[in-house]
């Protein structure tokens, strides 16, 4: 018995001399940020504003590499089965985190214990917008408008299992109203059929929504967060109207999962930092999402509390397995 303990410790010892040597030297060679989108979105926007301040202040070239597909799993996956060392990461929205493995039957990852989260980037404020032709201005006129015309107004989703479909089906069951999801390949398609009024609402990521509600095209009645939204003064929550109303998207950074703590420790102070300077904050700002920052043990615990609220949105989507 004494032999085995005293192995066992001389193994824990030699794994955090190891994982110590390993964050001395590190980073020694380039860290690529993978981001499971195509290249242009919020997302690619703020890993490339990540890896243009890391590679400075670590000394080493930071690339941001696109690897869409699947819902976000093919780029997820890979992270999730690169080495461990700090070399490989994932910039992702809720999909890989906790709204997939209630929509696929199978992944080639387990999404609560793939990762090691390193840092809360950003938040995605949702909007709940409407073209002025429906003749409401309020989200509870929304509401008696839609019980009073069951089944006949149409919303705009931004494909099945997107955060606006989700968004929307957890607010009409919320509200007791029967709606209609238009399914488009993504925001940029869904905008033009909105602005012109062949469908009447949607809740999206507030940053391709803004210039339209700015320049008077729709109409903004609430933002998807617990609070008031800076960039929509005058905006309520939609939680004023229906209580306990919360969904928003965000950006979590992780690492593959037994990745050195020490190495998830740099780089979670890294990307906070980097998120709270006052130039990057703005620019996140100026394209709809609000910086976060947090200690990996703060983002693990945010992804712990985010799968219940996506799950219960999935339920009222009534999305089938895939």
């Amino acid at each position: 018995m004494r032999i085995s303990s005293l192995a066992a410790i001389v193994a824990g010892l030699a794994v955090s001399v190891s994982a110590s040597f390993a964050a001395s030297d590190y980073p020694k060679q380039t860290i690529q940020i993978v981001v499971p989108f195509t290249a242009g979105g919020n997302t690619d926007s703020i890993a490339r504003l990540l890896a243009e301040r890391m590679q400075t202040s670590l000394k080493q070239p930071v690339t941001v590499v696109s690897r869409p597909g699947a819902g976000t799993n093919i780029g997820a996956a890979f992270v999730a089965n690169s080495e461990p060392d700090g070399y490989t990461l994932l910039l992702n929205a809720p999909a890989s985190f906790v709204i997939n493995q209630f929509i696929y039957n199978s992944l080639s990852y387990d999404p609560d214990t793939a990762f090691a989260p390193v840092c809360l980037a950003a938040r995605f404020p949702n909007v709940l917008v409407v073209h002025p032709g429906l003749g409401v201005k309020t989200i509870q006129e929304l509401v008696d408008k839609a019980k009073a015309n069951p089944g006949k107004i149409e919303y705009a989703i931004a494909g099945i299992g997107a955060t606006s479909h989700l968004a929307g089906a957890l607010f009409a069951e919320m509200a007791g109203i029967d709606v209609t999801a238009i399914p488009y390949k993504g925001t940029s398609q869904s905008l033009p059929d909105l602005v012109a009024g062949r469908v009447a609402f949607t809740i999206d990521n507030l940053g391709p929504i803004l210039p339209f509600v700015q320049s008077g095209q729709l109409i903004a009645l609430g933002v998807s967060t617990k609070d008031p939204v800076a960039l929509l003064p005058g905006v309520p929550p939609i939680n004023s109207v229906l209580k306990g109303y919360e969904l928003s998207s965000w950006n979590v950074l992780a690492a593959p999962a037994k990745t050195p703590k020490d190495i998830v420790s740099i780089l979670g102070k890294e990307c906070d930092r980097i998120v709270n300077l006052p130039d990057i904050a703005e620019k996140m700002r100026s394209f709809g999402s609000e910086p976060v920052g947090g200690t990996p043990e703060q983002t693990a615990a945010f992804l712990k509390s985010e799968r219940s609220r996506w799950e219960a949105a999935i339920k009222a989507a009534k999305i089938p397995k895939q």
